[in-house]
C-alpha cells in the first residue's frame, strides 16, 4: 500500500495516535512554526485533539491567525491527501492558498490576494537580497515549475530543484513555504517515495539550503535527505510493513555534480537580479480562488 492509501486508511478508520495522526501534528506544527505560529507542540495536538488550547502560563498571548492557520494546516493536510494524484497546477496551488489562508486577517486584503498570484513584489531575504519571480512574470513562470513536478523522479537532486523553483518563484503574497512543502509532500507521495517533513529545527539549515542552492546544491539536498530519513523512520515504527516505498537516498556521483553547477549554477529563468523603482512598486491585478467559488477575475 502506498504512504497517501495508508493516511486516508488510518483517517477513515479514526485511527488514535498512529501514523496519520503523528504526521498532521508534526507537519502542522513545524511548517507553521517555521513561518512565525507561536504555537507549541503541546497547543498544536490540544487544538486538533479538542479544538481548544490553553496558554502555556497566564501571561501568554494567543494570536488567533496562529490558531486558524493551524487549524486550516490540518484541512489542508487532509485535502490533500485527497488529491494525491491530482497534477500540480494553477487550481492545485492556488486552492491550498485559499484552504491555508481562510479565516485570517489577511484573507480579505487585497494586497495580499489570497487564492491567486501576488500582486506586489517580494523577497525570501531581503538582508541577503535573494529576490523572487516578479509578479507580472508569475504566470509565465509557473508552467515551469509544474512541469518538473509533473515528471519528477525520485532523484535527490531533481527533487530539490522542484522544490527550489517553486519557492524562488514565490508566486504568492505570502505562505509560499507552507504551500510549497504541503507540494513536495504529496508529488512524493504520488511517485511512490518517501516525502520530507521538514522540521522547525533544520530551519537554518533549510534557508541555507535554498538560498545557497544554485552553486552549492548539496546543502538543501542533505537537508531534504535528512528530513526524508526522519520521515521514514515514522512510517517504519508506525505503519511496520504497511507501507511500500523507493528511497534513493544518495546522491550519486556527488563530486562531479557539485563541480559542474559550481560551474554552472542552476538558474531560475525569470528571476532579475536587479529590480528597478517601476518593479518595486509597480502592482499587478490578478484574479484569485475563492473555496466554493473558483476563480473570481480581478476588479481593475
Amino acid at each position: 500500500m502506498k504512504l497517501d492509501e495508508w493516511l486516508r486508511h488510518e483517517r477513515d478508520q479514526k485511527l488514535s495516535h498512529g501514523l496519520y495522526y503523528n504526521m498532521q501534528l508534526a507537519f502542522a506544527y513545524n511548517s507553521n512554526h517555521m513561518e512565525g505560529s507561536t504555537l507549541t507542540p503541546e497547543q498544536t495536538a490540544q487544538l486538533y485533539d479538542t479544538g481548544e488550547l490553553l496558554p502555556q502560563n497566564g501571561n501568554d498571548l494567543i494570536r488567533a491567525d496562529d490558531v486558524i492557520e493551524t487549524t486550516n494546516h490540518f484541512r489542508a493536510f487532509d485535502w490533500m491527501l485527497d488529491h494525491v494524484d491530482d497534477p500540480v497546477d494553477k487550481r492545485f496551488v492556488c486552492t491550498l492558498h485559499a484552504i491555508l489562508k481562510r479565516g485570517t486577517r489577511q484573507e480579505t486584503d487585497p494586497d495580499r490576494n489570497v487564492g491567486g498570484w501576488k500582486i506586489l513584489p517580494n523577497v525570501i531575504n531581503a538582508i541577503q537580497g535573494i529576490h523572487t519571480v516578479l509578479p507580472a512574470d508569475v504566470p509565465q513562470a509557473m508552467p515551469i515549475v509544474f512541469h518538473e513536478f509533473a515528471q519528477l523522479v525520485d532523484e535527490p537532486y531533481a527533487i530539490a530543484h522542484a522544490h527550489w523553483m517553486f519557492e524562488t518563484t514565490h508566486p504568492f503574497s505570502d505562505d509560499n513555504g507552507r504551500v510549497g512543502r504541503l507540494v513536495l509532500f504529496k508529488e512524493l507521495m504520488r511517485i511512490g517515495t518517501v516525502p520530507p517533513l521538514i522540521r522547525d529545527k533544520n530551519r537554518a539549515f533549510y534557508i541555507r539550503g535554498l538560498s545557497q542552492f544554485p552553486t552549492e546544491p548539496g546543502y538543501l539536498i542533505d537537508t531534504l535527505l535528512s528530513e526524508r530519513d526522519y520521515c521514514r523512520q515514522l512510517i517504519d515504527m508506525m505503519a511496520t510493513d504497511r507501507v511500500d516505498y523507493t528511497y534513493v537516498d544518495e546522491w550519486h556521483n556527488r563530486h562531479d555534480m557539485e563541480q559542474r553547477y559550481a560551474a554552472n549554477p542552476a538558474v531560475n529563468p525569470y528571476i532579475r537580479e536587479r529590480w528597478d523603482e517601476h518593479d518595486m512598486y509597480r502592482r499587478v491585478p490578478s484574479e484569485r480562488f475563492v473555496l466554493g467559488a473558483g476563480f473570481i477575475p480581478p476588479s481593475d
